[in-house]
């Protein structure tokens, strides 16, 4: 019985443990991808003006509505 508890408390905080380094890890993941949906979406609706720019035309490179290049 004292074996069965102990046995117990280990599975559960290792569990604990698990579920904490997760959360901890892949918080910021969604907040990236659903930032990065968010412009690809209004890009594509037209809301954004845009043009690509860099090798294979991967990187976007978003242009204010007076036509001014925001430079980074």
């Amino acid at each position: 019985m004292m074996i069965d508890l102990v046995l117990l408390l280990k599975v559960m905080a290792l569990s604990a443990m698990l579920v904490g380094c997760g959360y901890y890890i892949g918080r910021d993941k969604g907040r990236r991808e659903g930032a990065g949906d968010t412009v690809d979406l209004l890009c594509q609706k037209g809301y954004i003006n845009y043009r690509r720019t860099g090798k294979h035309s991967k990187e976007i490179e978003l242009i204010k509505l007076n036509g001014e290049v925001e430079e980074s």
